[in-house]
């Protein structure tokens, strides 16, 4: 607090010193400059008076030293015949100039020339004389910039005294008012209240103690249900399986009547594989929830582990008339084989479970800037919007009915979660109703150092 008080007193004094001084500096430059022009223009016309009452023989050195503006004349053709400055005899025709040029035209002409080597400027002021010739004074000023520099240091000088003034002034506020805070007790936070302007944030930083201790009886206890839910279904879906099976060996020994064989058989089957599909994502849900030390992380080519998906794949792909492909290049991944294969995967069987027939699943290794990646690409039916941020959790289907038919766990997508958290990849979902998914894992750019 002290600090940012301090900081932000000294911002706001430096500010203030530096708008001070530019928006001064400009309005006093320019009321200067104005000033400066109409001088020149005054002082033209008194040469100009001069000239006439006596003629050139006016203009002499001693009149060029009663003033710190140049005096120039020239004749109609732009020849110096006096100058206050430099003898007529080194100067070039000034029948070029701008405003000798105007005031050739119009009887008077002004302009303003910047010097940036020397950072000056200056204000030319023409006339034309009765005769023709051209009567010109110049005066020479420095620059707005060359003026405002000029008075930085007194500027540094002056800053400098206000930010002392203002450390000072800043450290012993803040002492009082700190002290006090930094001897709160934030476990009780009520029991001695300092400022009553901080009750409302101690009475929520007490509500958030209470959340905290709550939430952590929260975690511990699902923690603990998560744990007894994975032993308690792996082991209830074990004792079914075996009753399946037992079922079809009977109807293959010939138990059951010739016609109702086929049916049951195939029911028990496709069942008793569903069953055993599931209790095997359970297993392999807890191992990465434990990050068990049995992981080996070990040198893994993406590539060949996306052919050998789809050569997996394959059969479940034919029957559906699905054309599955696989592209890409060689792109190596240290990581853990199984759990790479297991994610890769489910990604491709959630594609090929949930393209109609006749549909396309793209698999693509590549690296995607610098990272490695694997994505798969679907033209099956989409993930509604609103679905999208549940997908990943256990169990959970966008379409019950369809994922019973295809035999799908629910699991597959939360495997592919916790694989990528294990491997610190981050996962990217577009989809759309109707139009199809993509899916893809990306990987950190230097995975050995997991």
């Amino acid at each position: 607090m002290k600090q940012k008080i301090l900081n932000h007193g000294s911002f706001l004094v430096v500010l203030s010193v530096l708008l001070t001084f530019f928006a001064a500096s400009f309005v006093m430059y320019h009321k200067f400059s104005v000033n400066v022009k109409q001088d020149v223009r005054n002082e033209a016309e008194y040469v100009k008076m001069g000239i006439q009452a006596m003629g050139e023989g006016y203009l002499t050195e001693a009149v060029g030293n009663l003033t710190d503006s140049r005096i120039t004349l020239a004749d109609d053709q732009g020849n110096v015949l006096f100058d206050s400055g430099k003898s007529p005899s080194e100067l070039e025709n000034h029948s070029d100039r701008p405003e000798v040029i105007q005031a050739m035209k119009e009887g008077y002409g002004e302009q303003v020339r910047f010097s940036s080597t020397f950072s000056t400027q200056t204000f030319y002021y023409a006339l034309r004389l009765g005769d023709g010739k051209v009567l010109r004074v110049a005066k020479t000023i420095d620059s707005v910039f060359h003026t405002m520099m000029s008075g930085f240091t007194l500027l540094g000088i002056l800053t400098m005294g206000i930010l002392l003034m203002d450390f000072f002034l800043v450290q012993r506020q803040t002492v009082d008012l700190i002290e006090p805070i930094n001897e709160l007790d934030l476990e009780n936070p009520l029991k001695n209240v300092c400022y009553e302007e901080l009750r409302p944030l101690l009475v929520r930083v007490d509500q958030q103690n209470r959340q905290i201790a709550q939430q952590m009886e929260e975690l511990r206890a699902a923690e603990a249900m998560r744990r007894e839910f994975s032993a308690n279904v792996s082991h209830e879906l074990k004792t079914p399986l075996m009753s399946i099976s037992g079922y079809a060996e009977l109807m293959m020994n010939g138990l059951v009547s010739e016609e109702k064989v086929p049916e049951f058989s195939g029911r028990i089957y496709h069942e008793a594989s569903r069953l055993s599909t599931l209790v095997s994502d359970i297993i392999q849900l807890s191992r990465l929830d434990e990050k068990s030390s049995e992981l080996m992380f070990e040198p893994v080519e993406l590539y060949d582990l996306a052919w050998s998906v789809a050569a997996h794949q394959k059969s479940a792909a034919e029957k559906k008339n699905i054309t599955l492909s696989v592209k890409g290049e060689e792109t190596w991944l240290v990581g853990v084989r199984q759990v790479l294969y297991e994610m890769f995967y489910n990604l491709a069987d959630n594609g090929v479970r949930y393209t109609k027939e006749g549909g396309t699943v793209n698999i693509t290794v590549s690296k995607k800037n610098g990272h490695p990646c694997y994505r798969v690409e679907d033209n099956g039916i989409g993930i509604p919007k609103n679905e999208q941020s549940r997908i990943f959790e256990r169990f959970y289907r966008i379409d019950k009915s369809h994922s019973r038919e295809s035999g799908g766990t629910g699991l597959g997508l939360s495997i592919v979660k916790h694989g990528a958290a294990v491997h610190h990849a981050k996962i990217n979902l577009e989809s759309e109703p109707s139009k199809g998914t993509m899916v893809e894992v990306v990987f950190p750019e230097k995975p050995e150092n997991i």
